[in-house]
């Protein structure tokens, strides 16, 4: 009985930790836009992983490293680079699946006697959606991702490397990629 009731003792104090130290938890994403244009022609534009600098304004520059790896330099300062590998196409669902596989570091701090580095983009673990489905003589965009903040210890957490940072950071990314894509595709 004693011994029990240690082993009761030890989990109290255990669980409140643990549940203290699970680290951050994976955040999700989804942006859409209705674009007056056929779901064909602008899946032809989507689904061209080479292509994403032709429609999204943060890209200046997008090099094909093979069929399947793309890597896009952006027009902020510095020119950041994110190198994307695409998962699979399926131009029956008209969905394009890719994930994020590297990102340059923009800069690193020192924060809890560690050095913490800044990313392009404060996410880490990034898998993204973008699908087209048609609508009303039209077309939907919508753009998902599921992802974690960039900093993978727990709180505190470094300024600009939250939650919060990091889901409005990819909302900013689908928000303004979706716009243009569907000035483009209304000219």
């Amino acid at each position: 009985m004693k011994k029990l009731l240690h082993v009761i003792a030890a989990v109290m104090i255990a669980v409140p930790m643990l549940a203290s130290a699970h680290g951050p938890t994976r955040q999700m994403v989804e942006e859409k836009i209705v674009i007056k244009a056929p779901p064909e022609k602008v899946w032809a534009m989507v689904k061209d992983f080479g292509a994403l600098d032709k429609w999204h304004p943060a890209v200046a520059s997008l090099e094909l490293k093979d069929e399947k790896t793309r890597v896009l330099t952006l027009a902020s300062e510095g020119h950041p680079t994110i190198t994307e590998e695409l998962e699979s196409v399926n131009d029956e669902k008209m969905m394009l699946i890719y994930k994020i596989i590297d990102m340059s570091v923009v800069k690193t701090i020192t924060f809890n006697s560690k050095d913490t580095p800044y990313y392009t983009l404060p996410i880490n673990n990034y898998k993204s959606w973008i699908s087209v489905k048609a609508v009303d003589g039209g077309s939907e965009v919508k753009w998902k991702g599921k992802f974690y903040r960039s900093f993978m210890d727990n709180p505190p957490v470094p300024e600009g490397q939250s939650d919060k940072d990091a889901m409005a950071t990819v909302q900013a990314v689908y928000t303004s990629g979706l716009e243009n894509l569907k000035t483009i595709m209304e000219k």
